[in-house]
């Protein structure tokens, strides 16, 4: 009776051990699928930042931005057209040169050529302060409202500006087109007459970049 219950014991060891395999085959299957790392998620790109929006009621110059800009030896010429305050016709080309840049304010002269000889003045250097309007065409004591952006077509190109209305001490006025990217550079200025009785009507338009 011992050897058929011992045949019986080792038959059931027999049966049990592939089971035991298959157990122990399908628990390393399931460790693995958890060992394995889980797929990234593919990254969204980020939206670039909105560009913040241009105020066309605002400067488009600092006054350390145009002093930056205005260095000494900077020359910038314009052609002139229109009337004097008499209504006589004018023409010729104004050029500007800053003989001095200092921390004050930057010292300027002109001369129109072909010179008339009414302007024997022109060429004694002026000194004016730093300010967000440019040295050329400099006003005493102006106030200034800006209009708004536009671009405008001269002799030296085509450029985005800020119009602006400036209106001095004396009474003076003159309408300017600021370059918006040359801090310090009007692209066109148009120089009215204090009243009905003055003529004055003359537009200066800007012929070629400023040098240096």
């Amino acid at each position: 009776m011992k050897r058929p219950l011992t045949a019986w014991i080792l038959a059931c060891a027999c049966v049990a051990l592939p089971a035991c395999d298959d157990k122990g085959s399908a628990g390393q299957s399931i460790a693995k699928a958890l060992d394995t790392p889980k797929k990234e998620e593919p990254k969204v790109a980020s939206k670039p930042k909105a560009k913040e929006a241009v105020d066309p009621n605002a400067a488009p110059w600092t006054r350390d931005a145009v002093r930056d800009a205005m260095v000494a030896g900077t020359k910038v010429a314009y052609a002139r057209t229109g009337t004097d305050a008499k209504g006589k016709k004018l023409g010729g080309k104004l050029t500007y040169v800053i003989s001095d840049s200092g921390k004050d304010g930057p010292t300027t002269s002109y001369t129109i050529e072909p010179d008339p000889g009414t302007n024997a003045a022109s060429a004694m250097p002026a000194m004016t302060p730093w300010s967000v309007a440019s040295p050329f065409f400099a006003m005493e004591k102006p106030t200034t409202t800006i209009v708004g952006r536009e671009p405008v077509t001269v002799p030296a190109g085509t450029f985005e500006t800020t119009k602006a209305e400036m209106k001095d001490f004396f009474g003076n006025s003159k309408t300017v087109w600021m370059i918006v990217d040359r801090p310090g550079l009007y692209a066109k200025v148009l120089e009215a007459g204090k009243d009905e009785a003055d003529k004055t009507a003359i537009v200066y338009e800007l012929v070629e970049l400023p040098t240096p």
